[in-house]
C-alpha cells in the first residue's frame, strides 16, 4: 500500500497541473493516515502478544514453582519420616544397650559371688584333702603297728558309761525286781567301740 501511494503521489507530482499537485499532497496524507493506523495496529498485535507471552512465561513460572514446592514438600517429608524411623531405631538401640548394660552388671555382680563361692570351696577342699592325708598318716601308722603285732589299747567303757543303772541303784528305788528284763538293757557294741577308736 505504502508502494502504490508513493507511485500515485510521484505522479501528481510530475503532472503540471495544480490539482494534480493538490491530489499528490492528499494521497500523501491519507498514506501518512493509513500508515500511522496500521502502524498503531501492528504495535496494538505486538503489545497483546507480548502481553500474552508474559502471561503464558508467568503461568509457566507458577506452575513451576508450584511443582517445585510440592517436590520439597515430598521431599521434607520423606527426609522426616526417615529422621523418624532413625530416631525410632536409635531409641530402640539405647533401650537394648541399657538392658546389655543392666545383665552386663548382674553377671559382674554374679562372677564376683561365684569366684567367692569358688574360692570358699577351694579352702574348704583344701582343709579336706589336708584332714585326708592326716587320717591316712594316722591309718597308715595304725596298720604298721598292727602288722608289727603291737597291741592298741582301746577306751573301755563301763556299763555306767552306757547309762544302764548299778545294782545298788535298781534296789534302792524300793521295788524289788526278782526278774530282770536283759532286753532293756543297752550294752555298747565292742565293735562300734573298736571302729571309732580306729
Amino acid at each position: 500500500m505504502l508502494i502504490v501511494c508513493t507511485v500515485l503521489a510521484v505522479a501528481c507530482a510530475v503532472i503540471p497541473s495544480i490539482w494534480a499537485a493538490r491530489a499528490g499532497v492528499l494521497v500523501a496524507l491519507v498514506m501518512a493516515w493509513v500508515s500511522v493506523l496500521m502502524a498503531w495496529r501492528e504495535m496494538e498485535s505486538i503489545r497483546t502478544a507480548h502481553l500474552a507471552e508474559l502471561k503464558a512465561v508467568r503461568q509457566a513460572s507458577v506452575k513451576e514453582e508450584q511443582r517445585h514446592h510440592k517436590e520439597s514438600m515430598d521431599m521434607i517429608d520423606t527426609f522426616a519420616n526417615r529422621v523418624g524411623i532413625l530416631s525410632k531405631s536409635l531409641s530402640d538401640t539405647r533401650g537394648k544397650l541399657d538392658r546389655a548394660e543392666n545383665e552386663l552388671s548382674t553377671l559382674r555382680g554374679d562372677k564376683a559371688a561365684l569366684q567367692y563361692k569358688v574360692a570358699a570351696g577351694n579352702k574348704k577342699v583344701n582343709a579336706l584333702e589336708s584332714r585326708v592325708a592326716e587320717l591316712e598318716t594316722e591309718l597308715a601308722g595304725i596298720l604298721a603297728d598292727a602288722e608289727a603285732g603291737r597291741v592298741v589299747d582301746l577306751p573301755g567303757r563301763t556299763l555306767a558309761d552306757a547309762g544302764v543303772p548299778s545294782a545298788g541303784e535298781i534296789w534302792e528305788t524300793g521295788s524289788v525286781p526278782t526278774v530282770v528284763d536283759m532286753s532293756r538293757v543297752d550294752f555298747p557294741g565292742d565293735d562300734q567301740v573298736e571302729r571309732k577308736h580306729a
